[in-house]
């Protein structure tokens, strides 16, 4: 048995002998980690009596809706008609299993959101999204009665339950503060409750030559409202570059909704999605602040989740569009760091000042730096290019793109120390305007009624300071289509 990469070599050493153990049979090959998150490992591997198999280890985390039993969930699904991998063996955890395990097959196809999209050896968007109407569909009829699915969490109130954990992270978001005002003032007819999957999205679903072979990541399922799942699907950052395709980059809202009215006979209302829409933009901020504490914490040290809490801002961006907060003319063609979007950072050339006017003067620089050339941004600009250039294209795999989130986090470090003086005095003006210390003060403003949030200049204030956030954390992102514009 080799070791692969990732992962550690004694535990993954301890995994492949518990595997080898509940299979009966020697594994054949490397045991290769496919992803590691905050929710549990997978690994790839394969025997010679059953060919690629995956092993799904839990790893017991805090999360926003406690995981369903994973085993009992893809068995109700697969009964119900989802594609889904068929389920090989599972067990409690324990030791390198963390807190329990499944073994499933592996299928074929990819779920690299840019292939799927470019249609690389998949099928285009119109027959692709019929078939992912059809699985939601299909995961809508899975029976909920009879403890068909036991320990399935059940999700009374998913707007209060999303203010918990945003409250209990800490961090003020005025921006969020905006979307939950008008959540709370619109909330949709509530529907009978079906499963949801609470994690339908790209990068979840499994496709290849014939189309959708498997939905995979249930640890969200739960019960409550069927359109949250649409909603979610529609969530700006899974549309993966393609903005004006708001379902999952693949088609129309209104096309999503009548493939989905096709295969479930129920027709949604375009208001109800659009509620779900916000709500699942909010809720994808909330899990970007997480990860980034998850990181902070201690409790899973990773570069990328560091670099991810940094993506709050493309979502207060998205939140303030949707709201129609951004004016026609707030999508600046902003200059864009290649690979800012891909995690990849850049040497090129640094985004032109911000645009925001009325900023006080900054502070002259000293006259003598104490510092010899080059100065801290060079040499972080020399940096990102010997990896960029000199490095990155020797590796692939997972090497590859940690070393491209690592460019990415140079880049946020790089346009942060260029624009400091400026974006400080830009924050300064804009909460100035509303009478603000600081972000914590405008935000409890906000929830608290005492700034009205359709107020213009409140909206002023939070674009300012989200735009001047999104300069440095990524830049490109301003290119973006402007939400309040997409077709509905």
């Amino acid at each position: 048995m080799q070791s692969g990469g990732g992962g550690g070599e004694e535990r993954r050493r301890a995994v492949a002998q518990h595997l080898e153990a509940a299979l009966g049979e020697l594994l054949d090959g490397e045991l290769r980690r496919l992803s590691s998150g905050a929710s549990r490992e997978t690994f790839l591997f394969s025997t010679r009596a059953r060919g690629a198999l995956v092993v799904q280890i839990a790893r017991g985390a805090d999360k926003v809706v406690s995981a369903p039993p994973e085993a009992a969930l893809l068995r109700a699904a697969a009964a119900a008609g989802v594609p889904v991998p068929a389920v090989i063996a599972e067990g409690p955890g324990g030791g390198p299993m963390g807190s329990g395990w499944t073994v499933l097959e592996a299928l074929a196809g990819t779920s690299d959101p840019k292939a799927i999209l470019a249609a690389e050896g998949v099928p285009d968007g119109g027959p692709l999204i019929d078939q992912l109407a059809a699985a939601l569909a299909a995961i809508h009829r899975i029976p909920l009665g009879g403890g068909a699915i036991p320990g399935l969490p059940e999700v009374d109130d998913p707007l209060s339950g999303l203010r918990e954990w945003h409250e209990r992270l800490g961090e003020p978001h005025p921006a969020f503060e905006l979307a939950f005002v008008a959540l709370s003032a619109g909330r949709p007819p509530q529907r009978a409750r079906t499963v949801v999957h609470g994690d339908f999205r790209m990068g979840n679903l499994m496709v290849a030559e014939q189309g959708l072979t498997g939905v995979l990541d249930w640890e969200l399922s739960h019960a409550g409202d069927p359109v949250e799942d649409l909603g979610w699907l529609c969530v700006p950052a899974w549309r993966f570059g393609r903005p004006d395709r708001a379902a999952a980059g693949l088609a129309t809202r209104a096309e999503l909704l009548d493939a989905y009215e096709r295969h479930s006979g129920v027709r949604v209302d375009p208001a109800a999605l659009a509620w779900w829409e916000l709500a699942g933009t909010v809720r994808w901020g909330v899990i970007c602040v997480m990860q980034a504490f998850s990181h902070l914490s201690g409790a899973r040290r990773s570069v990328e989740h560091a670099v991810i809490g940094r993506r709050a801002c493309e979502v207060e961006w998205d939140l303030l569009g949707m709201l129609g907060a951004l004016p026609a003319d707030a999508v600046a063609d902003a200059p864009r760091s290649p690979g800012d979007d891909a995690g990849e950072g850049s040497t090129g050339p640094a985004p032109a000042a911000p645009a925001t006017p009325a900023a006080p003067a900054a502070p002259a620089a000293p006259a003598v730096a104490l510092h010899d050339r080059p100065t801290a941004v060079e040499l972080l600009h020399a940096a990102r290019g010997a990896l960029g250039d000199d490095v990155l294209p020797h590796l692939d795999g997972r090497p590859a793109f940690q070393l491209r989130v690592v460019l990415r986090a140079l880049g946020i470090v790089t346009r942060e120390l260029e624009h400091q003086a400026d974006h400080t005095a830009i924050h300064a003006v804009a909460l100035a305007s509303v009478g603000c210390h600081d972000e914590r003060e405008l935000a409890l403003a906000i929830r608290e009624g005492r700034l009205d949030a359709r107020d213009p200049q409140v909206l002023a204030a939070v674009r300012d300071t989200v735009r001047a956030k999104l300069e440095v954390a990524n830049p490109g992102y301003l290119n973006h289509t402007n939400p309040a514009t997409e077709e509905r």
